[in-house]
């Protein structure tokens, strides 16, 4: 019963609430795709050391060129981009094994080259298709192909999408290789919003990953040809600085996915060329370690990483972390008044902080997720 205590306080003192974006609980271990020999590779989330081949050649149904990857949908499984055959296919979120081509090419509206993709505010899923310069929309419960969320009748000049999420204000944003920019879209229609950061802005170079994060929650991105990330604020797109610069990079090369999580909070970032993930602090972007060591596990061209969550995200909402042990401490005396106070005032933070009683569900799968483990020890 003491570690059901433990459990409930260490979730309601830690645990965020989890939205539609990229965010992950603090025990969910690190994903990362290996592009050259078709695995998805599975990390250790404190210290990075290999664990297995989660998604191996062998039950792979036919992924070619892994690149993006998310955990997400209605199911929390994981969906890879599969670059080489324009699918995105779909493993069980627990054992890897290969389910179905989730986008196959039968019906992926005209998907070339895809590249990243998201689950946007609507539970729909968002694809990049870098060799036709769209953004393309898919159900996100079947797969099936619904628009051209972003077409080429008013992209704004995007010219080979790389990475996209949605951002604070609910809006698309999209890095464009050729045009060193990143651009703004309606998250509503996809129409063109604007050009957010310019072109050269701060020195950018190739973008190729992008994520609003980190304590300040402005916009980070890889420079691929300058080694650097970069970061812009979150409302005016402005540069702020080279969050993690060439003198303190621990010998970054070609910088591609990135994302803020693991256990610490930390900026972790791919080394597409070393053939790792290399670990940045969080506060000031100084070189902590390198967390995947060159070619760990087989680890072979580095495109997608993420950090995998403990339970299945909810269809919309945000991520707002609320804190409250002085709520809980105020009024429970019992390890059962402590649970039923966990899964009530969790539940009801969740709906008022987000406006979304999906939350509620999920907060709920979570905390059953810790006190069903922690009851066995």
């Amino acid at each position: 019963m003491k570690k059901l205590l433990l459990a409930v306080l260490f979730t309601v003192s830690f645990l965020p609430i989890l939205g539609l974006q990229q965010v992950f609980a603090v025990d969910g271990d690190l994903y990362v795709s290996s592009r050259f020999n078709d695995k998805v590779l599975r990390y250790d989330r404190d210290d990075g050391s290999f664990i297995e081949a989660f998604v191996d050649t062998d039950d792979n149904g036919g992924l070619d060129e892994p690149v993006g990857l998310v955990f997400g949908g209605t199911d929390g499984n994981l969906y890879v981009a599969s670059r080489a055959t324009d699918q995105i296919l779909r493993y069980d979120r627990n054992t890897g094994a290969f389910m179905d081509a989730f986008v196959d090419t039968d019906d992926n509206g005209g998907l070339d080259e895809p590249v990243d993709l998201v689950f946007g505010p609507d539970g729909k899923l968002y694809v990049t298709s870098a060799l036709t310069d769209q953004v393309l929309r898919y159900d996100g419960a079947n797969g099936d192909f619904i628009d051209a969320f972003v077409d080429t009748d008013d992209n704004g000049g995007l010219d080979e999408p790389r990475a996209l999420t949605f951002g604070p204000d609910g809006h698309l944003y999209v890095a464009s290789r050729v045009t060193n920019q990143v651009l703004r879209y309606d998250g509503a229609n996809g129409s063109f919003m604007d050009v957010f950061v310019a072109a050269f802005s701060g020195g950018l170079d190739v973008p190729r990953g992008l994520v609003f994060g980190g304590p300040d929650g402005n916009l980070y991105v890889t420079s691929w040809a300058t080694d650097k990330v970069l970061r812009y604020d979150k409302d005016t797109g402005i540069f702020i600085d080279a969050f993690v610069d060439t003198d303190d990079n621990g010998g970054l090369d070609a910088p591609w996915d990135l994302v803020f999580g693991g256990s610490d909070g930390n900026l972790y970032v791919i080394g597409h060329r070393a053939d790792g993930v290399l670990r940045f602090d969080k506060d000031n972007g100084d070189f902590i370690d390198t967390f995947v060591p060159s070619g760990s596990g087989g680890l072979d061209a580095p495109f997608g990483l993420v950090f995998k969550p403990i339970a299945a995200p909810p269809v919309g909402g945000e991520l707002l972390p609320i804190e409250l042990t002085s709520l809980l401490l105020a009024g429970a005396q019992t390890p059962i008044a402590w649970m039923m106070y966990a899964f009530s005032a969790l539940g009801i933070g969740a709906f008022l902080f987000t406006r979304n009683p999906n939350n509620v569900r999920n907060v709920k799968v979570i905390l059953q997720d810790y006190l069903d483990r922690f009851s066995k020890d």
